[in-house]
């Protein structure tokens, strides 16, 4: 997900709004399911999971005998999802603290593997890529997905830009390494693929909304989940977080209809054997 120590801090509110973060983008959870076609008894890996609830989709489809092993850097992230797990009375699910980079598991050990909005956060996605085929049995998919270039995600980038027009941004480059963008094109996915030794490689843009029952709704969640930028509002004065919501109620206005807000997003789903 984010950086270790930030992303121990934004856990709570992501176990808080689970359900609202998974149904929001649903249709990409389940087109990385779809697409990784899990069969009952198969082993799915889970890289970046947060709350877990797009594994469980996969962990509903492999039962009885099929095992999900749900995996996220973060312990309050890896404690949600085992959570989330109990709650639906999911027996198959094995939630474990795991480094998406350096892999605590054997060779040739996993059927598929997926990953929800994570794998665009890593400082090191060679390496990732590199572990994900060094687990992988012979046929074996990965499927991911990440977000598409800022102009197609209002959803994120609206809320970044606000912060941005009134204090400097807390984090670094968003096209680079590890940024929430820097796997927003074709190529950006295909060649670090590639060189990792995945072929049968597709990329498709899929696209939803979200929506909030007002600004202060869109403000609320965003300013408790947003990694990084959660963080930094966090610091404010009240002063200073008034004057970036005011930005915001601007930015927004395009999205309004009678006081509810709909705010496009778009992901790249990207498919590899």
């Amino acid at each position: 997900m984010f950086g270790h120590d930030i992303a121990e801090q934004v856990a709570p509110a992501w176990e808080r709004y689970r359900d609202r973060l998974f149904e929001a983008q649903r249709a990409l959870s389940e087109w990385m399911v779809d697409r990784i076609d899990p069969k009952p008894g198969d082993t799915i890996l889970e890289l970046t999971a947060g709350p877990g609830e797009t594994g469980f989709l996969a962990a509903e489809r492999i039962a009885p005998d099929g095992r999900l092993i749900s995996t996220d850097l973060s312990e309050g992230m890896v404690a949600a999802a085992r959570r989330g797990a109990q709650a639906r009375g999911l027996t198959n699910v094995e939630c474990r603290r795991m480094d998406a980079q350096a892999m605590d598991l054997p060779d040739a050990s996993i059927d598929a593997v997926i990953s929800r909005f994570g794998l665009m956060l890593l400082p090191n996605l060679a390496n990732a890529l590199g572990e994900i085929r060094r687990v992988l049995r012979r046929g074996g998919r990965l499927a991911y997905g990440v977000f598409g270039p800022p102009d197609r995600n209002p959803l994120l980038s609206l809320f970044a830009m606000a912060v941005a027009q009134q204090h400097q941004m807390p984090t670094g480059d968003p096209f680079g390494p590890g940024g929430p963008f820097s796997l927003a094109d074709h190529d950006a996915n295909q060649a670090p693929l590639e060189a990792a030794g995945f072929g049968g490689i597709e990329i498709q843009e899929i696209v939803g909304t979200a929506h909030f029952h007002s600004l202060d709704d869109y403000w609320q969640m965003q300013s408790a989940i947003g990694g990084p930028i959660a963080v930094h509002l966090a610091r404010l004065s009240n002063d200073e977080r008034t004057a970036i919501k005011a930005t915001l109620a601007t930015m927004t206005e395009p999205f309004e209809h009678d006081g509810s807000y709909d705010l496009p997003w778009a992901a790249l789903g990207v498919t590899a054997d």
